[in-house]
């Protein structure tokens, strides 16, 4: 595969004030609870992660933390994870369609995805992107796109290249040496092989952990208060990933972030 000529910048971290992806409605809260009861969430555990007990913990961390969130929260369903491969493929997928936003040509990125055996993984509104020219696109796809970097590097943190997942602070310069080269053509296959998954409590761990996080953001941001704790945006697109990864059967562009 041939250099395109586009240069990816040292400093990838992206902020984007104007837009933001669009957001489901909240579901109630206590509805939210009976449906986990209902789906018998703790059996479906059984000794192996007990969503209760890590409720209570992330509860009492984050609170000592200030980031005050209420007791009557629900815990979190989460079903049957994916595979290492799953994710350390979707992550090159969308740090591929990033480079978009850094000027690659479309018709580059998608050959690569073809090359790369990975064209099959995108969601369809992921296929929209390679069929119009960057800037014929919608600004909520700009949006997405730029904000798809913090969910890149939450997949990157489940695959151990990191070890830093905060709720509000950017994704660091370090993250364009853990992926593929892709101006260079450089193949995923070394990057999926070395993705080495977390064991599945302690990504549902951090997954409870930020839907609370979650909430105190928003409930703050309804009440038109602030906090230097929370960063809103970096904590939804992160959790979108916790929560794609945490559940097998729910597609990319379909994940609910209802608090």
């Amino acid at each position: 595969m041939q250099k395109s000529g586009w240069v990816i910048p040292q400093n990838i971290t992206i902020r984007l004030n104007a837009f933001r992806p669009k957001r489901r409605p909240p579901l109630d809260v206590l509805d939210a609870r009976l449906l986990a009861k209902a789906l018998g969430i703790l059996n479906m555990f059984g000794n192996k992660i007990n969503p209760e007990k890590i409720k209570k913990k992330n509860t009492k961390l984050l609170k000592k933390l200030g980031i005050n969130v209420v007791e009557h929260l629900p815990w979190v369903e989460v079903r049957e994870h994916r595979s290492a491969t799953e994710v350390a493929e979707r992550c090159v997928i969308l740090s591929a369609l990033l480079q978009l936003r850094f000027g690659a040509p479309k018709d580059y990125i998608e050959n690569y995805l073809k090359e790369n055996d990975l064209i099959k993984g995108l969601s369809p509104e992921e296929c929209k992107l390679l069929k119009i020219d960057y800037d014929d696109l919608e600004e909520q796809d700009h949006a997405n796109l730029n904000w798809s970097i913090e969910a890149i590097w939450a997949l990157a943190w489940i695959g151990k290249k990191h070890d830093s997942l905060s709720f509000n602070t950017g994704v660091e310069d370090t993250l364009a040496k853990m992926l593929p080269n892709f101006e260079q053509g450089e193949r995923a296959n070394a990057f999926v092989d070395s993705f080495n998954l977390r064991s599945e409590k302690e990504v549902f761990t951090e997954l409870d952990k930020f839907y609370r996080a979650h909430w105190f953001a928003r409930n703050n941001k309804l009440n038109g208060q602030s906090s230097p704790l929370v960063d809103l945006d970096i904590i939804m697109e992160r959790r979108r990933a916790l929560e794609w990864v945490s559940n097998n059967t729910e597609s990319w562009d379909e994940i609910s972030l209802d608090t």
